[in-house]
């Protein structure tokens, strides 16, 4: 067995703020089956302070409609997502950064829309 050392990732504490948009692309638009049709679609931009490590690779954003369960994933270069979100059920986000070795980091604190 190989031991690596592995430096801890951190992440800090992410912001989340919310507009009302049509902007969102389509793959990463939120919709439940039992969501309006007609329901607007919410851009969601999280934004969080960069990683202080010089190794990081970018970040995995994790959300879904369920506190906990991440069934959906970008990832993102920037310390900052756009995630378009239909009607007002509320979704579930978490950040994790990664290095450029492919090691991520824990789930940051989660936050939520609405």
């Amino acid at each position: 067995m190989i031991k690596k050392n592995l430096r801890t990732l951190y992440l800090l504490p992410v912001l989340l703020v919310a507009f009302a948009s049509t902007i969102a692309k389509a793959e990463d638009v939120v919709v439940d089956s039992g969501d309006d049709p007609d329901a607007i679609t919410t851009t969601v931009t999280l934004v969080w302070d960069r990683n202080p490590e010089p190794d990081i690779a970018g970040y995995n954003v994790y959300y879904g409609r369920i506190s906990g369960d991440y069934t959906r994933l970008i990832t993102v270069d920037d310390p900052t997502a756009m995630i378009g979100v239909k009607g007002s059920k509320t979704v579930y986000f978490a950040v994790t950064a990664y290095n450029t070795n492919g090691v991520e980091s824990a789930l940051s604190e989660e936050v939520h829309w609405p």
